[in-house]
């Protein structure tokens, strides 16, 4: 299939990535994107995770009537061509969430899963984005090979991954896709690095971290390590990121740092 050229033309692709699910790799996204927009960006979030659209959940936003048909390609200038896109705290979305109901499933082939993605990205009304940030699904199977391989872009991959040693054994997994394709690799995020205690601050692990013989860190830099805290994930569950709640200042220090240096990869 060919990639073609995307909306938003020529603006750098920062693809969030991992090599399984439940890293909390949207989380990582989601972030980013608002602190890249804290730093001046104008930023397009594209949430691509077809099967598990979370990243609109995350940012407050839900479609709760049911879809019958989603167009899967429109010539441009016709109506509906052009996907409307939703802003919130200041960032730019596309999401598969607001093609279907959230109650509904997304079972398609991979080909239709491409044309979907390519929508996304291509058919969305950006409104002059520097950047995308696009939340990819876990692994390495089509949606991801299409985003790695997207032409007209630099695409920038950030890796997500936890301590514990099948997180890592996976990103091993999609590294060596990433090397077939000759994809960028930015750097990793180690999340759920420890669990914040409310009262007093301190950080103890929740996972017996990975042997180095195992880990990532060898091979891809370790741009932030962020800890797990309760109450962000109870307003990450409520629409309320912790960019936007400032309310886990461990957190808030490590993403505001993963931007600062995700702003320097993409100058």
């Amino acid at each position: 299939m060919d990639n073609g050229s995307a909306g938003a033309d020529g603006v750098p692709v920062i693809a969030v990535a991992s090599g399984k699910g439940g890293v909390g790799k949207t989380t990582v996204a989601v972030n980013l994107a608002l602190g890249l927009q804290a730093r001046g960006l104008s930023v397009g979030l594209v949430d691509a995770d077809l099967y598990g659209p979370d990243a609109a959940h995350m940012l407050g936003m839900r479609r709760r009537a049911e879809a019958r048909s989603i167009t899967l390609f429109a010539s441009r200038g016709q109506a509906g061509s052009r996907l409307e896109v939703a802003t919130h705290h200041g960032v730019q979305v596309a999401s598969a969430a607001f093609l279907m109901g959230e109650s509904q499933g997304l079972g398609v082939h991979s080909g239709v899963a491409q044309l979907l993605v390519r929508r996304l990205i291509a058919d969305a009304a950006w409104d002059d984005v520097d950047c995308l940030v696009i939340d990819l699904p876990p692994g390495s199977a089509d949606i991801q090979q299409f985003v790695f391989a997207l032409q007209g872009h630099k695409v920038h991959v950030l890796l997500v991954v936890t301590p514990q040693v099948v997180a890592h054994r996976d990103a091993h997994r999609l590294i060596a896709e990433l090397d077939r394709h000759g994809a960028a690799i930015a750097g990793g995020v180690a999340n759920m690095a420890g669990l914040t205690c409310t009262s007093c601050g301190e950080v103890t692990e929740l996972f017996v971290p990975a042997p180095p013989e195992e880990s990532i860190w060898g091979r891809v830099p370790l741009l932030a390590s962020i800890p797990f805290s309760a109450r962000g994930a109870h307003d990450a569950d409520n629409g309320l990121p912790v960019l936007v709640t400032r309310a886990v200042p461990e957190q808030l220090s490590a993403y505001e740092s993963l931007a600062a240096q995700m702003h320097a990869v993409l100058a």
